[in-house]
Formats: structure tokens, sequence, C-alpha cells
């Protein structure tokens, strides 16, 4: 679409498509009438009375004050516009100016646009410490207010009740909720509230005829064709007395009956359209419903989560609108009044971080930890906060009894010459008792499993060591087997050279060796070997001939 340009070449600044120009509309002079439809057909005299009523609703004035709460119930701030000294100044003013109101009061009847449309408040300013701050910001009700075709708003009295009266600036603070840009009376949640809240005081209407009919029956009185009229009042006055006595008296002849009425439907039709209206009330003010009303089906915590979420969206948008509100209006006439024009204006802001879920956040670390990996003392800190230190090491329950160190420490009989160190404990890690402990004291039991340790740890350690002396041993025999091997022709003569080589008789050291080795253990197993000289390391070095 062509671009149309005035007569120096340059795009269009005035409006257009303005409101005045509006063929659907209807004006009285210059007043701008509320083209909310509801508040139209229903509202008659009454006005915007008609949605101040819904309040009176239990769950509809609970969810509209849930609404307010999750904005007001959160810390707020003065941010300034920039790091210049005169900024960081004016936010400083601005955040004692709002201490010094009832701020959170005035947010709240600010927020009454949620409901209405548009809400105002009027400053009262005063002198304090040679500064110009308002003392006082009172709400005032929203049906003494109209605007003009160009949005101006004006105050309805005696004096003017159809134009109105024309307002001083910075006096007068509007916050609007919804509507079209060109609508200054918004378009509050009661045009969609209205009728769940009518449908159900119906619904509850209906319910108490219902429960008036169907929980009592209805006495039916009988008289004969020949009662005159003083015996027919005394009939209908028993009747009467049913309602509020536990017992009336009748002349001989007449007859009272009982009348049960019967019924097709449910009982608790009424029930569930006053709850279906309940949720959709819900739905219209917070978005969703399981954050007032949980549901017996459903997705359980997860869906009430997301529920949840979609309130929380609802209440950062209305905090930011309210804040745009008044960083126009009161903030920026405090900071024109007292720093002037030319000094960036600060913005509102509140805080809407919500605190993370430790516990979905240790399930994770521990997962992580279970995969091997492990937190460092700085992301502990930083994450759970002060007041945790490591757990220290669990002991070995054998060794505490002995009063020993901790079973992950060396044994001092442990061999290290070799490539592989076996340690008293590491024969029996589990460190269990066998069937030779049975009948004995806790502590001999201990002691003497412990002596069992070692000496199995001292086999292992021999075994290894004769492992490493081949050379010595059987050297001989090694290098007669390789020479074998490389004059043979074919494997079959190999295996018959190899069959011969085996039933041959050991050197004399390998026999040696061996049997000082088996003799040693035969002492150790038995219990009769004394301590050797020089431990342990020394006693296997001279069976062996190191």
């Amino acid at each position: 679409m062509a671009t149309i340009l005035d007569q120096h070449g340059k795009p269009l600044t005035q409006e257009i498509a303005s409101i005045e120009r509006d063929l659907h509309r209807t004006f009285y002079g210059r007043r701008l009438t509320n083209d909310d439809d509801t508040l139209v057909t229903r509202g008659k005299t009454k006005g915007l009375r008609i949605y101040e009523e819904l309040k009176r609703d239990a769950h509809a004035g609970a969810v509209l004050n849930k609404r307010k709460l999750a904005v007001t119930s959160r810390p707020w701030s003065v941010q300034p516009a920039s790091k210049a000294a005169t900024d960081v100044k004016a936010a400083e003013l601005v955040t004692q100016a709002l201490d010094h109101l009832r701020f959170n009061r005035l947010c709240k009847r600010l927020l009454d646009a949620q409901l209405k449309g548009f809400s105002v408040a009027e400053v009262m300013w005063e002198v304090r410490d040679g500064l110009w701050l308002p003392s006082r910001v009172m709400a005032r009700d929203p049906r003494r207010f109209i605007f003009t075709l160009d949005g101006e708003l004006r105050l309805l009295t005696r004096e003017a009740p159809l134009e109105g009266e024309a307002l001083p600036d910075r006096k007068f603070i509007v916050h609007r909720y919804g509507g079209d840009d060109d609508t200054p009376y918004g378009l509050g949640l009661g045009s969609q509230l209205f009728w769940p809240v009518f449908f159900k005081r119906q619904g509850i209407t209906f319910w108490l005829t219902f429960a008036d009919k169907f929980g009592s029956p209805t006495a039916i009185g009988k008289y004969s064709p020949s009662a005159d009229d003083t015996e027919r009042k005394k009939l209908l006055a028993a009747l009467a007395s049913i309602a509020q006595d536990a017992g009336v008296i009748i002349p001989d002849g007449m007859v009272i009956e009982l009348l049960e009425a019967s019924r097709a439907g449910s009982v608790d039709t009424y029930e569930k359209l006053v709850r279906y209206m309940d949720e959709q009330i819900s739905k219209v003010v917070l978005g969703e419903t399981m954050s007032t009303t949980a549901a017996p089906t459903g997705l359980g915590s997860t869906q009430a989560s997301v529920h949840n979420d979609v309130r929380l969206e609802l209440a950062q948008d209305d905090a930011d609108e309210l804040g745009e509100t008044l960083d126009d209006t009161l903030i920026r006439w405090i900071v024109e009044f007292n720093l002037g024009a030319g000094v960036g204006v600060p913005k509102l802001k509140r805080t809407f971080s919500e605190p993370e879920d430790l516990s979905a956040r240790a399930t994770r670390d521990k997962t992580i930890s279970e995969m091997g990996w492990e937190p460092t003392e700085e992301y502990m800190l930083a994450t759970y906060g002060p007041g945790w230190v490591r757990k220290a090491p669990t002991p070995d329950p054998l060794q505490t009894l002995l009063g020993g160190p901790p079973s992950t420490q060396q044994d001092p009989g442990a061999d290290t010459t070799g490539d592989r160190t076996v340690a008293a404990t590491d024969a029996d890690p589990a460190g269990e008792f066998s069937e030779a402990d049975a009948g004995k004291p806790l502590q001999a039991a201990a002691k003497q499993r412990t002596a069992h340790r070692q000496a199995q740890a001292t086999l292992f350690n021999a075994a290894d060591t004769l492992a490493a002396d081949y050379q010595r041993m059987l050297g001989d025999q090694v290098q007669d087997l390789l020479a074998q091997f490389e004059e043979s022709q074919d494997l079959p003569t190999f295996r018959k050279r190899l069959v011969a080589l085996a039933n041959a008789q050991p050197s004399k050291a390998a026999v040696d060796a061996i049997a000082r080795a088996t003799f040693a253990g035969h002492i150790i197993g038995r219990g009769q070997a004394p301590k050797p000289a020089g431990g342990l390391r020394a006693m296997i070095s001279r069976m062996f001939g190191g």
C-alpha cells in the first residue's frame, strides 16, 4: 500500500481512524459512552455497580482477590533509568515517596480495573521536607467519571451531570484493563463474569426450592362435605401448625395426610451446575481451575503445576501493566515536580522469580552422583546454602571393636616388594565370622579372625614372590623347552619332547623353595610358628633364598 505523504513529502503523523469518526458509535455531544455490551444490556441505572455486586459471590470474590494478591504479595523496587547520579537520585526519591504511602493498598484499588475496565485514584499533594510529595492517594468510584472523544477524563457533578467537569493535570491516576486502544473505558472481566455468576445464583435458587419441596412431605387435610367455615379454618390452622410444631390436634372426623412428592432427575443436578459455574468463574479470572479447586482426576501434580504457571503468568502481566500506569503518572509526576523534566523516569518492578525446588535438584544431584560424579564444596554451598559439612567415612565395624586403625590402611605385615600388594584384610574383605569362631567372646573371635586374615595375606604374598623368582628356580628348564621348540619340525614331535621334559626331575633349587614354602604354610596355618625376626617380609626372603 502506498504511503500517504504530506506537502513536505513526509509521512502523515495525525490520527486518521479516530474514535469520533467511528460510524458504529453513538455520541452525546463530546461525551463517549461505554460500549460494554453486558453493561449496556444489564447495567441499566446501576451501571458499573452490577460488576461490584459480583464480589458478593463467595467464589468470584475469592478468585478476584487471589488475582490481586498474586501481584501485591510480590516485593517491589524502583529501578533507576540509568546509572547517572541524577537518575539514581530520582529512584531513591520515588522509593521514599512510595514507602510513605500505603502503596500495596493503592495497587489493590487500582487493580479493580480488572473487574470494571478502568479505575481512578486521586493524588493528594503536600510539601514535605521541601519537596512536593503525595500524602495520600485515594481510590474513587469510576461511575463518577466519563471520557470525552479526546480521551479526557471528566468528573460528573450535580452542576455538570452530562458533560462533566474538567480536571487538573497531575491529579488523577487512571488505570485501564482490556478493551481496544480507542476505548478509554477498557473492558473488564465483569463482562464475562456476569453470566456464570448469574446462572450460579439462579441454580442455587432452584436448588433451594428443590430442597424445600422434596426435603419434607406436603400435608393434606380432608374435611367432610358438611363442614362449615369454622371447621375449615380449624383444619387450615392445623395444617399450618405442622410446619412449626411437632404435633397438632384436630377435631374428630377430620383427616390429615402427608403427601410424599415424587421426582424425576438426579438430586446432584443443581450441585453439578453450581460447581461447573465456579469452574467457569475460575477460568475467567485466573485462566485455570486447579490452583483453586482440586480435580479428582487428571494428570495430578504435573497438571496442577502447569495451571499454577498460567496463574503466575497472568499475575506478572498484571504487575507489568500496573507498573507502566504508575510510571507514566505518579512516578513521573514526583520526578518532574522535584527534579525537572529532563531527569530519567525510574521504573517500578515486582519480583516474580520462584524459589528453586531443592527436592528436585537433590534428586538430580543424586542421579549424577550415582553416575560417578561428585559435587564440589562451592557447588554445595551455592545450591543448598551454609550449614553443611562432609560426612566422615564409615569406619570398619570390626576395627571399631578392636580399637585399631580403619581397614583401608595397609597392614604392617603386607609385602610391597612385588607388583601386587596384599593387605591383611584383602583376603577376607567381608570380615564375616566363620563357624570356628562360634561360642567365642566377640573380642577374642575378632582377634582370631584378624590373625587368620594376616596369615592368608602372607601366603598370597609368598606365592607372588615365588612366581616372580621363577628364573632362578626354573630357568634351565625354560631354556630347554625353548630349544626343543626351535629344533622340532612339527607339533607331534614337539609334543613328545614336551612330555619327556615334564617327566624329568625338577632342579634342586625349585624343590627346596617349594618345600620351604609348604613347610612355612603349614606352620602358619597351625598357629605354631613363632614371630619371625625381622617380620614377615624377612621370613619370606629367607624361605626363597633371597
